[in-house]
């Protein structure tokens, strides 16, 4: 994708934490999406971030997904990290607050660079991909969670995943 911006807004981890990345996970490759957002705009009432966090939860019953307030689909548990939030603690609240899970072992399983094209600007931020274990309870049936509703699956339903993104997500820690 060329498409050029209008303006571009970064939200990324401090130079220390990518050079901590870079030395803790020599092996990865980062991995470049471009996501077209079409002709609308973003939103961008939110506090800003370092960057985003997808958790791939794996338990006895399967891999977690989380519904979309949005759309009603399903999707894998991702939130923003926050400024003064390291990695490993976002990936954990973000299993808490989107499916209700408590992660027992983390695994950094990708890094990804992302942009999202808009009509008026393009946001550019890291995300993180975090594979994970839990021993909750693993139920196979929808549960609210804050207002959410989270379940396990075996086998994650066609046309779950949101994006490219996700679906890499899945494939990376479905390696590990």
């Amino acid at each position: 994708m060329t498409k050029d911006p209008k303006r571009m807004l970064f939200e990324l981890p401090t130079a220390d934490e990518i050079d901590s990345l870079a030395i803790t996970a020599p092996k990865f490759e980062v991995r470049r999406f471009e996501l077209d957002m079409g002709s609308n705009k973003a939103d961008l009432n939110y506090t800003p971030c370092k960057g985003q966090m997808v958790v791939v939860i794996l338990g006895e019953k399967g891999v977690a997904l989380a519904k979309d307030e949005a759309s009603g689909g399903w999707r894998l548990p991702s939130g923003r990290i926050a400024i003064l939030e390291d990695a490993e603690a976002a990936a954990k609240r973000v299993a808490r607050e989107d499916c209700g899970l408590t992660v027992t072992s983390l695994e950094l399983a990708g890094i990804y660079d992302v942009v999202w094209h808009y009509s008026d600007i393009s946001i550019k931020r890291l995300h993180l991909v975090y594979a994970g274990v839990t021993e909750d309870d693993c139920w196979t049936e929808a549960r609210p969670c804050k207002g959410r509703e989270a379940k396990f699956f075996r086998e994650v339903p066609e046309g779950a995943l949101r994006n490219e993104v996700e679906r890499a997500a899945l494939a990376d820690c479905s390696e590990k």
